[in-house]
């Protein structure tokens, strides 16, 4: 039985991996989205709003990366440990 929970376990940790990597995609096209935005304002609100929009993008891809990271460089094994006390 324990197999079966490891093999349950890896194939979420995989799911996840994935998950996040599309979201780190998405996030790349919405930071280069907001880089266009920000290098074709025109006005003061348009540069307001593209200097909130690259800031926003900037932070999520960001927060993402650091997701990402956590995922990869953590195990299978630590990560099911990781909710347990003592």
């Amino acid at each position: 039985m324990r197999i079966g929970n490891k093999s349950s376990h890896s194939k979420h940790v995989s799911n996840e991996r994935m998950e996040v990597m599309d979201d780190v995609r998405q996030a790349e096209r919405e930071l280069s989205i907001a880089q266009w935005r920000f290098h074709d304002a025109l006005g003061q609100d348009h540069i307001d709003y593209a200097i909130y929009s690259l800031e926003a993008a900037e932070k999520k891809l960001d927060m993402l990366l650091r997701k990402a990271k956590a995922l990869w460089s953590v195990e299978p094994r630590e990560e099911e440990n990781r909710g347990k006390i003592g």
